[in-house]
């Protein structure tokens, strides 16, 4: 059995992926962002921070379904299902986002998903897991053949193991967060 270390702060630039459709971006964010610069998300972003322990990332098992009250229909989980190629799973998919956006994405493959055809999510979700760091996107999102403004955030949790391979999620539709720089972390590149 693994054992995961404390996550140490690292110093980061700021970081927002460049993308081909105008208003949308993707941000990575120090794992100690303050909660309330996630605007409406923040009471989520605290749920996830409550079940860390000793520095350590709260393990996708560290939660309950009672834990995400109020939240239930946004929440979205993928799990890596390879590395090489990158690969993930939607092991869950809220119904309010069925509703809204016309899918269920639970049990598809990332490959699979409208969403892929979104310039540096492949990246962006890498980055989630191997910093690991909060990430948000905000903006028009256009590839579920609908357009409406959203923010998301995502957050890395270790499900088989020590290491983050787990991304939990929630959306909100309605206006899209924005950030300053000094809130905002370097990707890798690619």
């Amino acid at each position: 059995m693994s054992r995961q270390e404390p996550v140490k702060p690292k110093l980061w630039k700021s970081y927002i992926a460049p993308l081909l459709s105008p208003g949308r971006q993707f941000c990575l964010h120090a794992l100690d962002v303050p909660s309330e610069r996630f605007g409406a998300l923040a009471s989520f972003v605290e749920i996830w921070r409550g079940k860390w322990r000793d520095g350590k990332l709260p393990p996708w098992s560290a939660f309950d379904f009672y834990d995400f009250a109020g939240w239930h229909g946004w929440i979205h989980i993928d799990e890596i299902v390879s590395v090489s190629p990158f690969e993930m799973r939607c092991r869950l998919w809220g119904t309010e986002l069925v509703n809204r956006l016309g899918v269920d994405e639970t049990g598809k493959l990332l490959s699979f998903s409208p969403a892929v055809s979104e310039p540096n999510l492949i990246p962006f979700y890498r980055d989630i897991l191997a910093l690991p760091a909060i990430g948000t996107n905000a903006g028009i999102v256009t590839s579920y053949g609908r357009a409406s403004e959203w923010s998301v955030v995502k957050l890395p949790c270790p499900g088989h193991g020590a290491e983050p391979d787990v991304i939990l999620s929630c959306s909100m539709q309605g206006t899209a967060l924005a950030f300053p720089p000094e809130d905002l972390l370097d990707g890798r590149p690619e």
